[in-house]
């Protein structure tokens, strides 16, 4: 049969509604499964800890959190959020979870509709009539959500989301501003090419306040003839300053651990004999960076070298980029271990943490009370959350000659080593 190449794309685009579907019921089904685990090892804690009480919930609930990033590939702190959401969801929106099972409905819509929720609880000391308004409420949101994720694109679907919330919300205006100042926070993404975004949730007069500041500044600043930089650069360098609190007398000094080879200070990457200087002949250049975070390039790791009221000289294997010793300009050996562990490591050495080294507690792999030494070779930086599982959990952490931490579970799941880069 011969077919018309309108109805081929026809085809094609067909077979992407099956495929999305499967991503919604696979996201479902993760949620529900890491809900379930985590009630299990609520009711059966002693699969994890020999605590009991209070204590052996938080631990068995660190642990099995634990396990579960280690075998799906996901922060702790997401799958918590994952959990959070069927748990709730399947409590307080079953025709909407009902869809998201079904694969109708994208679980980040579920999400958006559990989060809207704290809008219509009720307070902890409301009346019975509140509490069956609320309930109420609750209701007419999974009815009408659970209709609206099958036709409605996202952004329409959180349109009516809000839309109807106005309408539920019992608080007055004061109330809710009141309840979202409570939220306000700051978020650092992920840096990419060496930059980084900054998020600040604050009211908005606020907001729009610290925006005119920083217009009004760079516009000023503009009218310098030698001023090469465009509006949005000055008022991003504006706002970075003021928040480091640079020039102020109040300003926090922070440490910030950045690696720097050698060659690059030397202002040239190709010797006399045309050997690469920061590669020691294997073709693989160092390059600098923040510890356990990104590469910088050379410029911006250059003005920071020259910019440094002091430094310490790291020396490093030049082939495999291996750090070997750290010279010791002052005798503070203590300082020196942890400051040699960050270095190494640049994060918890558990498998699979991101978290940075810098905001890790040091761990004896050989327990101080059981004759563990301060050496070197015995220690180790672990995240607080990773410290805490390994003390008071019976997840194993077995340390490498490299210092990285392996996890053995009571399950028994064996965590890997990532890849050599």
């Amino acid at each position: 049969m011969q077919v018309t190449a309108e109805e081929a794309m026809g085809y094609m685009l067909n077979d992407l509604i099956p495929s999305r579907h499967s991503a919604n019921q696979g996201a479902a089904r993760l949620a529900d499964g890491i809900s379930d685990a985590l009630r299990f090892a609520a009711a059966n804690p002693h699969i994890y800890t020999h605590l009991t009480g209070d204590d052996g919930l938080r631990a068995a609930e660190s642990a099995v959190l634990l396990e579960v990033a280690l075998r799906v590939q996901l922060p702790e702190g997401h799958i918590r959020g994952l959990a959070r959401v069927a748990t709730t969801a399947r409590a307080q929106l079953p025709e909407l979870w009902r869809r998201a099972r079904e694969g109708f409905a994208a679980f980040s819509l579920v999400e958006a509709t559990v989060d809207a929720l704290v809008r219509l609880r009720p307070a902890v000391d409301a009346t019975d009539a509140e509490r069956e308004a609320s309930a109420a409420a609750i209701a007419m949101v999974d009815s009408q959500a659970s209709d609206w994720v099958l036709s409605l694109t996202p952004g329409a679907f959180r349109r009516r989301l809000r839309v109807l919330l106005d309408r539920l919300d019992a608080r007055d205006t004061v109330r809710r501003h009141v309840d979202a100042l409570d939220q306000r926070r700051v978020i650092f993404d992920d840096p990419e090419d060496g930059m980084a975004w900054i998020h600040v949730l604050v009211p908005a007069i606020e907001a729009i306040a610290a925006k005119r500041r920083a217009t009004s500044t760079a516009k000023n600043l503009q009218k310098d003839r030698r001023e090469g930089r465009s509006r949005d650069q000055i008022r991003a360098d504006l706002v970075s300053a003021w928040l480091r609190g640079e020039g102020t007398p109040t300003a926090t000094t922070v440490k910030v651990f950045v690696t720097v080879p050698v060659g690059l200070t030397a202002g040239t990457l190709v010797d006399e004999h045309g050997t690469c200087t920061v590669c020691g002949g294997s073709g693989w250049a160092e390059q600098a960076r923040i510890v356990g975070g990104p590469t910088l390039d050379p410029l911006t790791a250059k003005q920071l070298f020259l910019d440094a009221t002091s430094y310490r000289r790291l020396i490093t294997d030049p082939v495999r980029g291996v750090i070997v010793d750290l010279d010791r300009r002052r005798y503070r050996p203590t300082k020196a271990q942890r400051d040699l562990l960050i270095l190494q490591h640049g994060t918890c050495a558990r498998d699979g943490c991101t978290r940075l080294a810098v905001d890790a507690d040091i761990d004896h792999i050989i327990e101080w009370s059981r004759g563990g030494s301060t050496d070197l070779a015995s220690l180790r930086p672990l995240c607080p959350p990773d410290h805490t599982v390994r003390h008071r959990t019976r997840i194993r952490f077995r340390s490498r000659p490299d210092g990285t931490a392996q996890v053995v579970t009571p399950t028994g799941l064996v965590s890997e080593a990532p890849p050599p880069f």
